[in-house]
């Protein structure tokens, strides 16, 4: 049995993670609108190794038109320290390119993947949902009751007619009341300090995906401050990848002579309630 419930709890740990996890990268990944992208390529494609890898590698092979592909970068470099060539790789496909056959499409000025980010804050994310599941499974067994062995039966039914609604308890003239002890387990429901900190923890998330976000309760209003301090600061990260994704497209479109572009996917708009700080005009 105990080992069922360990599995259990396994499992219900790795849903948690994974239906996070996806929520997320599906967010993250519709993030940008790509345009004028040659037949053959998606821009699924290139997204999904930006959130993998944090680097994609356009291509053109003579036999297959051109191509978006994972890349490792060759052992030589330049003086400024970038790959002289890469090795790129598909399913069922390999090959070296040089670097001035191709543009490396970064999702960030570093090169940095989405994903490790997403698993930093997906972490606490699933350590918050799951202790809320504990928390709440605690508070529905607040008391626990002892007595004797050849009790124990009698009082599970006494207790099912009084979970029951039963208006009057019968009993066997035999029960010993006196054995029977009921102690509290002290629990707390901690849903309300949990839930604000993992929307503190989402806020924080939505932020570095360059998502629109409030960061606070709904019943709040933000001080104006506050809110423009906040779409900035979402700006800002959109921006990191926005630039890289641009730079790479003013590459491209030199090199092979297309009119790729790209641009950030129009968000839903969402008023936002703010007030002004004490001690300005409204």
């Amino acid at each position: 049995m105990a080992r069922k419930r360990a599995n259990l709890t396994d499992l219900l740990n790795d849903l948690t993670f994974r239906t996070l996890f996806d929520k997320f990268k599906l967010i993250a990944m519709n993030e940008w609108e790509w345009q004028g992208l040659p037949d053959g390529i998606e821009p699924r494609h290139i997204e999904r190794l930006l959130f993998s890898h944090g680097r994609a590698c356009f291509f053109r092979d003579p036999s297959m038109s051109h191509m978006v592909l994972e890349c490792a970068p060759g052992g030589n470099v330049n003086v400024y320290g970038d790959p002289l060539w890469y090795r790129v790789h598909g399913f069922n496909y390999q090959r070296k390119v040089n670097a001035d056959k191709c543009v490396v499409i970064r999702n960030n000025l570093l090169g940095l993947a989405t994903h490790d980010f997403l698993m930093h804050y997906v972490n606490k994310l699933t350590e918050a949902e799951r202790t809320m599941d504990v928390n709440i499974k605690a508070c529905k067994t607040p008391v626990v009751f002892t007595c004797d062995d050849k009790d124990v039966l009698t009082f599970k039914r006494i207790f099912q007619q009084v979970d029951g609604n039963v208006p009057a308890i019968f009993a066997d003239r035999g029960l010993n009341l006196e054995s029977i002890q009921a102690f509290m387990t002290g629990v707390q429901f901690m849903g309300n300090e949990l839930m604000d900190y993992k929307r503190s923890v989402e806020s924080d998330l939505l932020t570095f995906l360059g998502q629109d976000n409030t960061p606070v309760d709904k019943k709040e209003r933000l001080i104006t401050d506050e809110a423009e301090s906040n779409n900035q600061l979402i700006a800002s990260f959109a921006d990191l990848q926005l630039e890289a994704r641009k730079k790479a497209c003013e590459e491209i479109n030199a090199l092979f002579g297309l009119s790729i572009s790209v641009k950030r996917r129009d968000p839903v708009e969402k008023p936002v309630e703010t007030v002004e700080k004490e001690g300005t005009n409204a």
